[in-house]
């Protein structure tokens, strides 16, 4: 019997795995992108909210079960709240909120074959002090975690992922204006989105080229009918130690318009 534990720890591993990546497959994509008054990150959703500040310069946007995603959002807020009272602000960084919390948490979370796993992923944001710097992580639900500087990208599907990253490589992010910013985001969702909702993935360069025919204003346009922009953006210019604010519907509207019937 004993013997047979390992196996039947990896058999579970890759039930859970399968059950995990069809729960979120559906999941609407999330993109950060750096710009250059600050970071943006962006989403598409309908009345969930799903994009938080964690802490003055750090922000999640994420995908997945709703409960899920709000333990892991109060656990980040938590230990940034713990370090800043214990220490002080500039002590509290996104790779200590990943590196000493949430990553360890998911990844138990999800090798403890008895224990309900999280059913997320997530996207971390922080300004940095430079101009024109910002860095980011993604969380996956194995605990696995990845950083990046000036854009990231996460879907329900990994290969969604790449492709969104594969649209966002080549800006010069440090130089983009918001609205820029905005409808290179817009594009990225759409890709990602496109992607998700295809049965059989592409790979190698058919990857790389998936959505090169694709409509994806077309598809954005279609999207918009039932779906709201969320956006927020760490603001440079903003005054006080926060720099988090949501994006109006004004901010959003230039880029939005073509995307919208003209009334």
């Amino acid at each position: 019997m004993m013997l047979d534990e390992p196996y039947r720890w990896a058999d579970a591993v890759s039930n859970r795995r399968e059950y995990i990546e069809d729960q979120l497959r559906g999941g609407s994509p999330v993109v950060g992108l750096g710009y250059k008054g600050g970071a943006l990150l962006l989403t598409l959703g309908q009345a969930q909210q799903k994009i938080y500040e964690i802490y003055d310069r750090i922000g999640m946007a994420s995908l997945g079960h709703p409960t899920d995603m709000e333990k892991l959002r109060q656990s980040a807020v938590d230990l940034a709240s713990v370090v800043g009272f214990n220490y002080s602000d500039s002590d509290v960084t996104l790779q200590q909120i990943v590196h000493f919390g949430l990553g360890p948490a998911v990844k138990t979370s999800f090798d403890e074959v008895y224990r309900s796993p999280y059913i997320v992923r997530v996207l971390l944001a922080e300004l940095d002090g430079q101009v024109g710097g910002a860095t980011f992580y993604t969380v996956d639900y194995d605990g696995t975690f990845q950083k990046s500087v000036g854009f990231a990208a996460l879907a329900g599907v990994t290969e969604a992922d790449q492709v969104m990253q594969g649209h966002l490589a080549d800006l010069e992010w440090s130089k983009l204006s918001l609205g820029k910013a905005l409808e290179a985001a817009l594009l990225a969702w759409a890709a990602g989105r496109w992607m998700s909702d295809h049965n059989e993935m592409p790979e190698g360069e058919d990857l790389a080229q998936a959505t090169k025919d694709a409509d994806l204003p077309g598809l954005l346009k279609s999207e918009l009918e039932d779906l709201v922009v969320e956006a927020a953006v760490f603001d440079r210019s903003h005054p006080g130690k926060s720099k988090f604010r949501s994006l109006t519907e004004k901010e959003l509207a230039s880029a939005l318009k073509p995307y919208r019937d003209e009334q």
